[in-house]
């Protein structure tokens, strides 16, 4: 990376942005190990997120803050800060009303009667952010069962790669920008005012229900997400994949459907369904949006093998 003159570290102020070998190197490190494929045209963008890392470590520019990224003692945890740096957390409860409308009136009701034997539901939310959408799924699941909810054992699992949003999550503290869809009898039902006087905490009784993880999703395709995470009843995956490369993508939603148990659901974001996920899913078509089913065969596994990454280094630009 060229710093203006004089400059040995990273500026407080962002230089004209050059990119070069070192960069290219460290941000195709990035995508695959993220899958953020999103980066691969927005280097600007990237760079800005990746400068704040770089003056919180001191570190002079993307070839020492590749080495430290790869350093076995304390690389994990300076994956763990960055990831935070460049995943995306937009969420609010109840986004997308349409959706929860068909989990309530057609995706529950028929899970909820499949498993009344049992009286177990399992659920994903994969790519979670700060635990908004799991959080929603246990209230309204909550409303459905009513009395009955001591009854049933649910698991709810929220993952994310983004550790400071699951921490955010596991605290259940939201600001009125994220419950702006709820209505005030339900606001004040579901969360108590906060200390600081702007935030709400989400009840207690909605916060035992969930549990979170931090997963890479990447790991459904290269054999290190846990065994465990399989046999669900649903699986919410909603605006994670439009940042992949629609190669993974397909790969990834193959591997979710894999998770699902048998007439298990998955509901992806608006933008992401594609008719190619209709050969190994059933496609249910419901008022306002678009939702998958797993039917009765078996879906043939897929060899575990990691993300080539998809960014190549770039020549370095002339002087």
């Amino acid at each position: 990376m060229v710093w203006p003159a004089g400059m040995n570290a990273a500026p407080d102020f962002a230089p004209r942005f050059l990119p070069d070998v070192e960069f290219a190197r460290l941000k195709a490190a990035v995508i695959a190990r993220t899958g953020h494929f999103y980066y691969e045209d927005k280097d600007a963008l990237l760079w800005e997120r990746l400068r704040r890392r770089l003056r919180e470590t001191g570190l002079p520019g993307p070839a020492a803050y590749l080495e430290r990224l790869r350093d076995p003692a304390r690389g994990e945890a300076e994956w763990a800060a960055l990831e935070a740096e460049i995943t995306i957390g937009e969420t609010f409860f109840f986004r997308y009303a349409e959706q929860f409308a068909a989990l309530q009136q057609t995706i529950l009701p028929d899970i909820l009667a499949r498993r009344r034997e049992e009286r177990r539901l399992r659920a994903w939310s994969a790519g979670c952010a700060s635990g908004a959408e799991p959080y929603s799924l246990g209230i309204l699941l909550r409303r459905m069962l009513g009395e009955a909810l001591p009854d049933w054992r649910l698991s709810l699992l929220g993952t994310d790669l983004n550790e400071a949003a699951l921490a955010m999550a596991r605290r259940g503290q939201y600001s009125r920008w994220a419950l702006r869809s709820l209505p005030a009898e339900e606001l004040e039902r579901d969360f108590l005012p906060g200390a600081d006087g702007r935030s709400w905490l989400l009840r207690p009784q909605h916060r035992a229900l969930v549990r979170f993880e931090r997963q890479n999703l990447l790991g459904l395709l290269d054999g290190t997400a846990p065994l465990e995470m399989d046999g669900f009843d649903l699986i919410l995956c909603r605006n994670v994949l439009i940042y992949f490369h629609p190669e993974v993508v397909e790969r990834l939603v193959r591997a979710l459907a894999a998770r699902l148990a048998e007439g298990g659901w998955l509901l992806l974001g608006h933008a992401e369904p594609n008719p190619v996920f209709a050969e190994f899913l059933e496609v249910v078509n419901l008022p306002g949006t678009v939702a998958y089913r797993r039917g009765g065969d078996p879906l043939p596994a897929l060899p575990p093998r990691p993300v080539v990454p998809l960014a190549a280094p770039m020549a370095a630009p002339p002087p």
